[in-house]
């Protein structure tokens, strides 16, 4: 049976990013459950792939990364990075051939069932019977959000079989649960909204507003979703009542040039004014009934603790050679392009450190 230098499980973002990043004269194995590879990068950015964002810390780490593997990028007025192409499939077929080009072992359709250490090595187990053994193991399985694309948090258990704390996972970046309102669904509207914890004000985002049959949905409400927590224990519908949104839906306008109007429509359409009077306008009252689950999520909050892996290196503190990437860690950010960065760096990350390792030892 071979031995591999590295063993990657996960052929997402983290995971082909490492592959593509690691020295051609490194044994590598990459693991993926689907049948093909970056099958959620495809669907990411609306299909664009929003690959960063200008805020964020390391995103020439990122680009310099793509420009060379032929993918160049471009950025809008908001900071969001995207390939020049606008096609989310072409940066994961950049990355895959990078991959391929570097030598790169793929097995797709391979479930893991169980992972372990002994006599030096990491063993990996299929569930068909397959085993695979490598000097190194990358955990860049992902996490929970979106399961349609074959996430089911595997990485969690692997992590907690070498000693790992997993700080408690739950789905954010996802619609807001608050109300019936099937006669606007689809309707879009500028707008701001104020989340408030026990009549105080936690966080507020603006932008477009999109109406769900059973809430809100859109950049700008998604991002409150981290902020919406049960803690201490305390059940989540007894926690869910201490929260309240307040939708402004006319952000330009103060309430002195809005005095006088008799109606909402002229400002919002017809079919929202219907429901939103004037006195409600600037300040639409709606409780927080829940969040939509994994399905709809485009993240996972929580995963492994960042305490046990060398933020540097990717590396656990707990075992020598594992190493972790992306959305597997306890750590997230916002919508437009955090995520992503985040699978790219810590991709890259593992894979530096790796490139090192074995220089040294050569």
């Amino acid at each position: 049976m071979k031995k591999y230098d590295i063993c990657i499980i996960g052929g997402g973002a983290a995971g082909l990013c490492a592959a593509a990043f690691l020295h051609e004269d490194i044994t590598v194995c990459l693991l993926e459950k689907n049948e093909i590879l970056g099958r959620k990068i495809m669907a990411t950015g609306g299909g664009r792939c929003n690959i960063t964002n200008r805020a964020c810390a390391h995103k020439d780490m990122t680009l310099e990364f793509f420009k060379s593997i032929g993918i160049e990028t471009y950025h809008d007025s908001e900071g969001r990075y995207y390939p020049y192409s606008n096609q989310a499939p072409d940066v994961a077929k950049a990355l895959v051939r990078q991959a391929e080009r570097n030598g790169v072992f793929v097995m797709t359709g391979f479930e893991v069932m169980k992972t372990g250490f002994g006599g030096g090595e990491f063993v990996i187990f299929g569930k068909d019977g397959r085993q695979i053994r490598a000097a190194s193991l990358l955990l860049a399985a992902g996490g929970k959000a979106a399961p349609q694309f074959g996430t089911s948090g595997d990485g969690y258990r692997f992590a907690k079989a070498f000693g790992h704390k997993i700080n408690k996972v739950y789905p954010i970046l996802t619609g807001i649960v608050c109300g019936r309102f099937a006669d606007i669904k689809g309707v879009r509207a500028k707008g701001r909204v104020n989340l408030y914890l026990d009549g105080r004000l936690i966080a507020g985002e603006s932008g477009e507003i999109q109406f769900t049959a059973d809430g809100l949905s859109g950049i700008c409400v998604m991002n409150l979703t981290p902020h919406i927590v049960s803690e201490n224990g305390e059940p989540l519908e007894r926690a869910l009542k201490r929260y309240h949104l307040e939708v402004d839906l006319a952000p330009d306008f103060t309430r002195e040039e809005l005095s006088g109007r008799k109606s909402s429509f002229g400002i919002l359409s017809d079919k929202l004014s219907r429901r939103v009077s004037m006195a409600e306008i600037k300040s639409w009252k709606l409780p927080v009934q829940g969040v939509k689950g994994w399905k709809d999520a485009q993240c996972t909050a929580g995963g492994v603790c960042l305490d046990e892996i060398d933020m540097q290196t990717m590396e656990s503190r707990l075992q020598e050679g594992l190493y972790f990437a992306g959305e597997l860690i306890d750590r997230q950010g916002p919508c437009g392009g955090f995520n992503l960065q985040n699978a790219w760096e810590t991709g890259l990350k593992a894979a530096a450190a790796v490139n090192q390792k074995m220089k040294e030892r050569k």
